[in-house]
C-alpha cells in the first residue's frame, strides 16, 4: 500500500491472492518464466523481467510462498513429466523429484550407528529431507556409535 497509495486495499489483496493462486497453479509468463506475484497483481501475469525490464529483483519484494516454491523446484523434474515405466526414487509432496545426493547430512549423523547401515539409509535420508528447513535437526532413531 505504501508504494501504491491510490490503490484500494481490498482490491489489491484480491489481486495478490489471484496472482499467487495462478503462480501455484503453474501459470507462466509469456516468455516461459515464473510470474512475479506482486507485480502480476497490478499488471497481469508476467515475470519480473517482462514487467520491469530488469534482470534481477534486488530491492523488490515477492510473496514468501512464491520464493520458497521457486527455490525448491528449480531444476527438478515433476513426476507427471517422467515416463511411468522410468519412475524411481523419491518425490516431495508436490510431486517433484528429490535428488538424495543433495540432501545435507547433519554432523550428528556421522556419530550415529545407522550412518553406514544400508537398511536405514532411506529412512535417514527422508528424515534429513523432511527437516531441511528446520533450524535444529532432530532424529528419533539416533543412537550414538560406540568405539
Amino acid at each position: 500500500m505504501k508504494n501504491n497509495p491510490s490503490s484500494n486495499e481490498t482490491d489489491l489483496r484480491k489481486e495478490i491472492n489471484r496472482a499467487l493462486a495462478d503462480f501455484q497453479d503453474g501459470i507462466k509468463c509469456s516468455c516461459g518464466n515464473n510470474i512475479w506475484v506482486l507485480g502480476s497483481a497490478s499488471v497481469g501475469n508476467n515475470c519480473f523481467t517482462c514487467i520491469t525490464g530488469e534482470s534481477f529483483p534486488i530491492d523488490d519484494y515477492e510473496i514468501d510462498a512464491a520464493v520458497k516454491k521457486s527455490e525448491s523446484k528449480k531444476g527438478r523434474r515433476h513426476i507427471d513429466e517422467i515416463d511411468p515405466a522410468k519412475i524411481a526414487g523419491f518425490f516431495d509432496d508436490d510431486g517433484y523429484e528429490i535428488n538424495t545426493d543433495l540432501v545435507k547430512k547433519p554432523s550428528i549423523c556421522l556419530t550415529c550407528i545407522n550412518d553406514d547401515n544400508p537398511n536405514e539409509e532411506m529412512l535417514c535420508t527422508m528424515t534429513r529431507y523432511d527437516q531441511k528447513d528446520d533450524k535444529k535437526f532432530q532424529c528419533f532413531a539416533y543412537e550414538k556409535k560406540t568405539n
